[in-house]
């Protein structure tokens, strides 16, 4: 539908915000807008090594939550009624459930603050008034900000300790984070390890970086669960019923803690539960149930089974865990490493690698490839295409009524999602909307006929049908799109801003890293590629073109060719070549050993 966001980035969003939302509390600091800064009386409902954790805090975090949660489901729902699946059906998850994910949260990052002392994490207050300042030039200046705060129940000291514990979180983080050193040998055995499918054509020190970053981020999961494991051990948590509302917070806390299965001093508790629901609940197609909650506990015994099984076989094999891992982690490091061992130590016949090698030469061969660059810019209408159709869309109002709008919309609309349901977009919730269509809604009465609005996509035509009147972001709305058709002085335009950039280019005026690196360079196709084979399509420029392709192996390098399409115009530089290179079995004798041996361990884990 051409006035929703990409719907893509919308599902994937949906999922992340739930399954990090525990995350992004601990770590990141969230909006501060619903947490932690709130004015006023404060009833305490539990205290973390003195840290307490107040109603208010929990509700808005609870509240959020939930929001997220809702969000999904309503996504989720939408998806599985386009594949023919009744959407009536999906449950959500229970409130108590939800509630407990929250506390655990909260507990975890209060569990961290109290770690910033034993860490010797400080915070100056230099830097969060930097930080503050910066928010509040974001909001135009501290009168304004101040204003915002007040107007939504906060202030602007409380503000200030948020930011600080915000930033001492993020130290705290990264202090834990780097507790695990990586020496050269560890990040050589993994770079042989995986050479010929993650870095070819690179040095171990070219790829030195991305496996430094790649190994802290297998880590850092870890390495934060394993000190939040002993944290909770040595913790001194006290945690309080509301009475006065009757809500069961200490129920909450011993269903967190809660062992559900434990198996030679390992276990899993309620709050590991919990995260295998939302897990499980998240891929399902009916959401909640009784049955995924009893899948869940099965695969909670099931992994750890797994783990344990394998811990033992590592040691058996002299396999040690590092010191920094505890509880469950630990098995989780004692079966990585042991997967790295079967890897490093696993040795076909000689007769097997040869099947293999000779089953797919093809794929070993040296294939002849080219690295280069392309720059480029698609034809997007201008403003004169937009005034033409602006003009367009007013005379088409002058003949609407609401009586008339469906018929209309059927006629005239260019917008393919809706146009022959009659403009009719149904009841929408106007967050997934363009923000100017949303704010259009917002400001009309229902029954009305509003318009032309512009937006990205063209003039919509809005016809109100209702408003819900307990939710202003929830409206039924039908539309007629017109969108622009860029004209050929538009394309004129683009051309001659390309032809340009390759004359500055060929006399070296400007160079292609600076096209590629510079803001001032302002093109929507920047592309660099290597190992691209002929007939493979050209990064940036649209489907496989055999002709363009052809042309620009048979290119000397450094030469700029030109290209349009019906979509743009691109300028393509080839800059080196590979020729094609038979190779002998000798030659790729260990990469046909770690491609049998991931295929035999990757079995074997699955067993």
């Amino acid at each position: 539908m051409s006035v929703r966001k990409h719907k893509s980035t919308i599902k994937v969003i949906s999922i992340i915000l739930i399954l990090a939302f525990g995350v992004s509390m601990i770590y990141a600091g969230w909006n501060f807008l619903k947490q932690n800064v709130f004015v006023g009386t404060k009833k305490v409902i539990a205290e973390v090594n003195g840290e307490k954790i107040y109603r208010d805090d929990f509700e808005r975090n609870y509240a959020d939550f939930e929001s997220r949660l809702n969000s999904l489901v309503g996504q989720k729902k939408q998806q599985l009624a386009q594949v023919g699946i009744d959407p009536n059906g999906f449950k959500t998850l229970p409130e108590e459930l939800m509630r407990e994910y929250v506390l655990k949260s909260m507990i975890d990052q209060k569990l961290l603050l109290s770690s910033a002392k034993d860490l010797k994490v400080k915070v100056s207050s230099a830097d969060v008034e930097n930080k503050v300042k910066s928010d509040q030039n974001q909001y135009g200046g501290k009168e304004n900000f101040i204003n915002f705060l007040t107007a939504n129940g906060y202030n602007l000291t409380s503000y200030k300790e948020f930011v600080k514990n915000g930033m001492i979180l993020q130290k705290v983080y990264e202090k834990i984070q780097n507790s695990l050193k990586i020496n050269d040998d560890e990040l050589k055995k993994v770079y042989e390890r995986y050479k010929y499918f993650n870095f070819q054509d690179q040095t171990f020190e070219q790829a030195k970086p991305q496996l430094i970053e790649t190994l802290n981020n297998e880590n850092a999961e870890m390495l934060i669960s394993s000190h939040l494991a002993k944290a909770w051990q040595n913790a001194k948590i006290t945690v309080k019923s509301d009475k006065e509302r009757n809500v069961d917070y200490k129920k909450m806390y011993d269903n967190i803690i809660k062992t559900i299965v434990e198996k030679d001093g390992y276990k899993f508790d309620g709050a590991s539960l919990n995260e295998k629901i939302i897990g499980e609940f998240v891929r399902s197609e009916k959401g909640y149930s009784d049955v995924l909650v009893e899948q869940a506990k099965k695969s909670l015994e099931a992994d750890l089974d797994k783990l344990i099984t394998t811990a033992k076989k590592a040691k058996e094999v002299g396999i040690k865990a590092s010191s920094e891992f505890s509880g469950i982690q630990e098995l989780n490091d004692y079966a990585k490493k042991y997967y790295d061992y079967l890897i490093d130590t696993y040795k076909p016949s000689e007769e097997a690698m040869m099947e293999k090698f000779n089953s797919g030469r093809d794929n070993y061969n040296v294939q002849n490839t080219i690295a280069g660059q392309v720059v480029g810019d698609y034809f997007q209408p201008s403003q004169a295409d937009f005034e033409v159709i602006k003009v367009k869309a007013q005379e088409i109002l002058k003949t609407l009524t609401i009586e008339n709008f469906k018929e209309k919309a059927k006629e005239l609309s260019q917008d393919p999602g809706s146009k022959d349901n009659g403009g009719q977009l149904g009841e929408v919730d106007l967050t997934q909307l363009v923000p100017e269509f949303a704010e259009a809604v917002k400001k009309s009465e229902k029954g009305k006929i509003v318009g032309p609005v512009k937006t990205q996509f063209g003039y919509h035509i809005i016809y109100v049908e209702d408003k819900n009147s307990s939710n202003e972001n929830s409206a039924k709305v039908s539309h007629i799109l017109i969108t622009p058709t860029i004209s050929e002085a538009t394309k004129q335009e683009l051309i001659k801003r390309m032809k340009t950039l390759k004359d500055e280019l060929v006399a070296k005026k400007v160079t292609w890293q600076q096209v590629n690196t510079q803001d001032k360079y302002k093109f929507e196709v920047k592309e660099q590629f290597k190992k691209l084979l002929k007939s493979q399509a050209i990064p940036g420029v649209g489907k496989y073109d055999s002709e363009l392709s052809n042309k620009l192996f048979a290119s000397n390098p450094g030469d700029i060719l030109e290209h349009q399409t019906e979509y743009g115009y691109f300028l393509l530089s080839k800059i080196s070549e590979v020729p094609f290179k038979e190779v002998s079995f000798e030659d790729v004798k260990e990469r046909i050993r770690l491609e049998l041996a991931f295929e035999y361990v990757n079995e074997e884990v699955e067993k």
